[in-house]
């Protein structure tokens, strides 16, 4: 989205929708299978590499608060199984690359915060309270406007 600035959700699903169809088509596949590996490996570089980036900016946008320990490592652990595509299979099933660095992310975090309440340590703000972005300021204004007052 970011790259081709088009944010409509219904192109992508016809653009879906069509690479479904084109799935379907032997010829589609011969076509595909003559570009060079080197080119489809230039490709995956590119969107890989443009996936994470904006996995960044979200997170310097949201004024993510790196020295809190939950989400340092949280990200570390991520960011290192996805990148590295770590593999992990179980059975028939087999999990790797963004999808394992995904799940990870989800474990890693909810099991730290879980750690710190069992504990009865307070770790440090998700973000950085002096700057938080704007819809977020307004929001709290608002929920304080509408809490009811105490007499």
């Amino acid at each position: 989205m970011a790259a081709t600035k088009v944010y409509s959700t219904a192109a992508y699903w016809v653009a879906g929708m069509f690479a479904v169809l084109l799935s379907f088509s032997p010829k589609f596949g011969e076509l595909i299978a003559t570009v060079p590996a080197g080119v489809l490996g230039g490709a995956a570089t590119m969107l890989y590499g443009m996936i994470g980036i904006l996995g960044v900016k979200i997170w310097v946008q949201n004024k993510v608060n790196f020295s809190n320990p939950v989400n340092l490592t949280t990200a570390a652990v991520a960011l290192i199984i996805g990148i590295a595509d770590y593999t992990w299979t179980v059975g028939d099933l087999k999990f790797n690359g963004i999808a394992l660095g995904s799940a990870a992310a989800l474990v890693v975090y909810h099991g730290m915060k879980a750690i710190a309440k069992a504990r009865g340590t307070v770790a440090e703000p998700e973000t950085e309270l002096g700057v938080l972005p704007p819809a977020a300021k307004a929001a709290m204004r608002a929920a304080t406007r509408r809490s009811p007052k105490k007499r």
